[in-house]
């Protein structure tokens, strides 16, 4: 029996002339995993860099926090950070919370069209949002991350039903236990745990019947 998430998505080959988008794409996933102090002190970009392009090929659209909350502060993660801590350290609350808000609900704006004069509004997501439009979440855990809302987005995506895909060299039973539970008990049992990215990729090529199409590549 096909689970929710592959039903009407097999043996799917990802025409790679064209761009991935959240509109054009065979699934979307959210990478999910520290930014604010991440073991290699990168930011969180360095295992995104990697993988995306990988998914990309199988035509995964990727929710890149480091690149999307550019859009929505309109600066890099790092000044971003810095920016955060300034507020904490001068205990500018008003500030903070009006800046983490537009992380976690997005943000909304009006833009006119030149060419015909209609005003739209457009919404740039927020986390939750990346969290609940994904058909699963990827997190990456190096030993020495410390988490902070990926911790939340975990929890979402379990109450959610929807997989976590977990990699990382840390030993299971040096995983907090509930995170261990919500990891494995997420997507309804569908929960996973890769030591490397080559794992997780094999193991979702044969999961979601998926092919790279290394076209142009």
């Amino acid at each position: 029996m096909m689970t929710k998430t592959l039903e009407g998505k097999m043996n799917n080959v990802y025409d790679n002339t064209k761009s991935v988008t959240i509109e054009n794409c065979l699934y979307k996933c959210y990478e999910i995993g520290s930014m604010e102090s991440p073991a290699k002190k990168d930011n969180g970009t360095g295992w995104r860099q990697l993988l995306t392009p990988e998914l990309s090929k199988r035509g995964i659209y990727c929710f890149d926090p480091t690149r999307e909350e550019i859009k929505k502060v309109g600066m890099p993660t790092a000044e971003f950070m810095e920016q955060l801590e300034g507020w904490q350290k001068g205990g500018h609350w008003k500030h903070f919370v009006i800046a983490m808000r537009k992380i976690w609900k997005g943000v909304s704006y009006t833009e006119t069209n030149k060419e015909n004069g209609i005003t739209q509004t457009v919404h740039i997501f927020g986390d939750v949002s990346y969290v609940e439009n994904s058909d699963f979440l990827i997190w990456n855990l190096d030993d020495g991350d410390k988490p902070g809302g990926t911790l939340i987005e975990l929890a979402i995506a379990w109450y959610r039903g929807i997989p976590v895909y977990l990699i990382t060299q840390v030993p299971k039973i040096q995983i907090n236990k509930s995170i261990l539970y919500f990891v494995l008990d997420s997507g309804n049992g569908r929960g996973e745990i890769f030591p490397t990215q080559s794992k997780l990729i094999e193991f979702l090529d044969k999961a979601y019947c998926l092919k790279a199409n290394n076209k142009g590549v």
